[in-house]
């Protein structure tokens, strides 16, 4: 049975006052409840919020463990260590097991251990008080995303994961400002606390949450535009393995170009960033305060981008999964030209104002490139998807990006006697304009597999939740 796709020659068909106020009405969030989205929304942002209190307080941690570059660097490591070994499984756990239950379950855990970190009397202490919270991390991306969705249609997802999204920004700006007053005020260990408390008792909200079946929102979807497929419904009989299930996401092009893509992405709006409060205290002479908001600054920017590029994803889906793609495109190749340059140029107006628009434009495609996502993984292993779409950005971006620039800049002060600020400079230059190559490279093929993957994946996905169901 034939599924149609949004695609680029589609046009518009004139609607009587009853039929738009229909289309009005599945155009709404509202009409799909808004709960979930706040929960997962704040939870999102305040795991974004300790990693910015741990950004902004870096520096006070090297000097009071008396540590180097790249010891310090290890820290980011702390929480990936847990992460990468567990969302992979945790993906394929929440395939099969109640997803807000793993997500409420790994933020209490989260938050437990974000107040352990707190009473760190040694900087090994920290390394794994700080590693615990990698159990949490790991159920955000295989549970988050997929639940979304699950509760919200295509006609809705794009606003609805580039809302949750924008989360990463927020966090990091309330991360960098209220975090940087409160690290400056009272030292960075209160910052940890300020970011455990909230987590604890949002995760316990979670626990309110309803579980949606797999694949709920794309079902009720194809069951509006024909009814009588509601009568040749079925669940498939058996989920699929850990290894069957990652074979199946590495086996579509698209997802496959796009979970290397995220990568590089990481390694620069969160990795590279991670570094920005240390080189505006090293290089221009900022307080940590004044470092912090700098940073807020930034992610500023990101968070109104991300905000209305939800918006904006929803329109291009009208035109196309391509369409997204190719935006996406431009994005990543915008933010390689505007950081490369930016950290090139030795002033920090310039600097800051060329970082503000690449992130501005690239985290302007995020929630498209997210919707991709979505419509190219089954979705009986969406989860699992999203596990490997976050574990690349956290992994091989968010965690090696730190330990990458600090080794570079030590490489500098050791080999070449450049001063600190001016090596952490260098390092930022090569990691941007090297790694952002490659992403614009794997978004670029992405997008010109998008639009059939998208419609193979769903004929796929109707045909095995039916059994003779007849053609429309």
């Amino acid at each position: 049975m034939p599924i149609e796709v949004a695609d680029e020659d589609e046009h518009e068909e004139e609607l009587t006052p009853e039929q738009g106020a229909q289309v009005l009405l599945a155009n709404s969030i509202r009409a799909y409840g808004s709960k979930a989205l706040v929960v997962l929304f704040v939870l999102n942002a305040i795991d974004e919020f300790d990693r910015a209190v741990l950004a902004v307080s870096l520096d006070r941690i090297r000097v009071s463990f008396h540590l180097s570059d790249w010891q310090v660097s290890l820290l980011p490591l702390a929480v990936i260590f847990i992460t990468g070994l567990l969302s992979l499984p945790a993906g394929n756990l929440a395939d099969r097991m109640s997803r807000t239950k793993i997500l409420a379950y790994g933020s209490i855990v989260w938050g437990g251990a974000g107040l352990l970190a707190a009473s760190a009397t040694s900087f090994v202490y920290l390394f794994f008080t700080r590693a615990l919270l990698g159990v949490g991390q790991a159920t955000i991306n295989p549970t988050h995303a997929s639940l979304l969705s699950d509760y919200y249609p295509v006609s809705v997802r794009g606003r609805v994961l580039g809302y949750h999204r924008a989360a990463n920004p927020l966090g990091q700006v309330l991360g960098g400002v209220v975090g940087g007053v409160i690290i400056a005020w009272l030292g960075w260990r209160w910052g940890f606390v300020a970011a455990a408390v909230p987590g604890l008792l949002f995760g316990m909200l979670a626990l309110t949450l309803r579980e949606p079946k797999r694949g709920e929102a794309d079902l009720n979807a194809a069951v509006a535009e024909n009814p009588k497929l509601a009568d040749f419904l079925k669940e498939p009989e058996d989920a699929m393995s850990f290894r069957e299930s990652l074979g199946t996401i590495f086996g579509i092009a698209t997802l496959r170009n796009l979970i290397f893509a995220n990568a590089a992405f990481g390694f620069t709006l969160i990795g590279v960033a991670f570094w920005l409060p240390g080189l505006l205290e090293r290089r221009y002479d900022f307080s940590t305060q004044e470092a912090g908001l700098g940073f807020a600054a930034l992610a500023l920017t990101s968070f109104f981008a991300t905000w209305f590029g939800g918006p904006f994803a929803d329109w291009c889906l009208r035109r196309g999964f391509s369409f997204i793609a190719n935006f996406a495109v431009f994005a990543t190749m915008v933010l390689t030209i505007t950081w490369t340059i930016g950290f090139a140029i030795p002033a920090v107006v310039p600097m800051l104002v060329l970082l503000s628009v690449g992130g501005l434009v690239a985290s302007f495609g995020i929630p498209g490139i997210t919707a991709l996502v979505a419509a190219t993984a089954p979705p009986r292993i969406r989860s699992q998807a999203f596990a490997a779409f976050g574990l690349a950005l956290a992994v091989f971006g968010a965690a090696a990006a730190p330990l990458v620039v600090g080794a570079i800049s030590e490489l500098f002060q050791s080999q070449w006697g450049v001063n600190e600020g001016d090596s952490l400079r260098y390092a930022m230059i090569i990691a941007s304009a090297t790694v952002m190559s490659l992403g614009t490279y794997f978004v670029y093929r992405a997008s010109r597999t998008a639009g059939s993957d998208a419609q193979r994946v769903l004929q796929d996905f109707i045909a095995e939740h039916t059994d003779g169901a007849p053609d429309r």
